[in-house]
């Protein structure tokens, strides 16, 4: 007789929009007990904010004393930033930080409590966290920061069998750039550059990978979970390579130019 899958219990953040409400649905579809939390939730999904650090703490305790244990959690709540790093309000740059970084934590570390043997840990980065970007530079950094978190976590959790991965996706058509946090002020010093790049990068959104296609290859990953990161692309992953046969400052230099 075939035996019949269990019910995981998933928990996903940024559930109410792009990558994150996609992986919602492809996790119910498979038959899964999926949690989105989102600062916009509606039933079935919750209303919280992953950088209200008490609060998610508190809705992940519920979680966990309602059905036991958490098999899977899906760090995805996420924004964009743009503007002349020199510029930037200290204040944007903590908030994005806390959006990014801090909030994908939390989110983990009150999962990992209700988290046993086979339980797996993903975490939403991006592309940039591989490669930096003008005039990108804390978005690149708060991103390249959840990956390192991620690698740190996969080597401490692995002989407790809970598996841990980093997923990058390239730029991909949802709402993540009409949303992106704008800052085109660029001084005496930079002039229209930060406008001019964030323009050239907009220009491009026809060019962007489709949120369907590119979902479901992530949640394939999710499932997955075998190796410690993966990227969505093909352009992306050949960057990356090139990224480590270029010399760093060749591949800066290049990567100023096209940006």
């Amino acid at each position: 007789m075939k035996k019949v899958k269990e019910s995981s219990i998933v928990v996903i953040s940024g559930s109410t929009s792009g990558i994150g409400k996609e992986l919602c649905a492809l996790y119910r579809a498979a038959g899964d007990t999926v949690i989105g939390i989102a600062r916009s939730a509606e039933e079935p999904d919750i209303k919280g904010d992953v950088t209200d650090f008490d609060s998610i703490r508190s809705i992940v305790d519920g979680i966990g004393e309602k059905y036991g244990r958490i098999d899977t959690v899906i760090a995805c709540a996420g924004g964009g930033l743009s503007g002349v790093t020199e510029l930037l309000p200290i204040e944007e740059v903590e908030k994005q930080t806390d959006l990014n970084y801090t909030g994908a934590l939390n989110l983990v570390q009150a999962s990992l409590k209700y988290m046993r043997k086979g339980g797996k840990v993903v975490f939403i980065s991006s592309a940039c966290a591989l490669f930096a970007l003008p005039f990108r530079a804390t978005y690149c950094a708060a991103k390249a920061a959840v990956n390192m978190a991620a690698f740190g976590l996969y080597m401490e959790l692995k002989k407790h069998g809970i598996k841990v991965t980093s997923i990058c996706p390239g730029d991909i058509k949802t709402n993540f750039t009409a949303n992106r946090v704008k800052y085109a002020d660029g001084g005496e010093r930079y002039g229209d550059e930060a406008k001019n790049s964030a323009n050239k990068i907009d220009s491009r959104e026809d060019k962007r990978m489709k949120l369907a296609p590119a979902a479901k290859k992530i949640y394939k990953y999710c499932v997955k979970c075998k190796k410690p990161l993966y990227i969505i692309g093909f352009k992306y992953k050949a960057l990356n390579f090139l990224r480590h046969v270029f010399p760093q400052k060749v591949f800066l230099d290049i990567t100023a130019k096209m940006f």
